[in-house]
């Protein structure tokens, strides 16, 4: 069962998936493959650019709900295959990345291998309002079923 909390405004989320820790963090580095699962169902990737290395950039683009537009943005900060990656994010102001970046927080991805599978724990924040955090554990609960899908597809 997924686990979720708030404590200090920092979001911690863990997950099983059936899978390799390469396998897992192969999704998350490989620009192909991150596009196919990051953002909740609903949500539909535009653009996606990925240099995951230390002071690497990445950045998405799209919609939601057809009509919404978003852009977000952040710099990896640490990279440890396969067991971490730390990078920052940000949303652009009217889903242009021409515009400011709003609040930046940190994620930070831990992988561990529990047998043939792979527990992953997010801890995302933090951040400035309940609101805030709430829209970014749905959307990253909606990626992570996303993402368990993908690597059932791709095993």
């Amino acid at each position: 069962m997924p686990d979720a909390t708030l404590d200090t405004n920092m979001l911690r989320i863990s997950r099983i998936f059936d899978a390799s820790p390469e396998r897992v963090f192969d999704a998350w580095a490989r620009q192909d493959q991150f596009a196919q699962w990051m953002c909740p169902p609903g949500v539909e990737i535009t653009l996606c650019e990925i240099d995951v290395r230390p002071g690497g950039a990445w950045r998405i683009a799209g919609r939601h709900s057809g009509d919404k537009v978003f852009a977000s943005s952040g710099k990896y900060l640490e990279v440890k295959r396969p067991e971490r990656l730390v990078f920052t994010w940000a949303h652009h102001s009217d889903g242009d990345f021409a515009t400011p970046r709003g609040h930046e927080t940190t994620v930070r991805i831990e992988l561990r291998a529990v047998g043939k599978k792979t527990e992953l724990t997010l801890l995302h924040g933090p951040f400035l309002d309940a609101p805030s955090f709430e829209n970014h554990r749905a959307g990253w609960e909606g990626s992570f079923d996303k993402l368990f899908a993908f690597l059932g597809r791709t095993a």
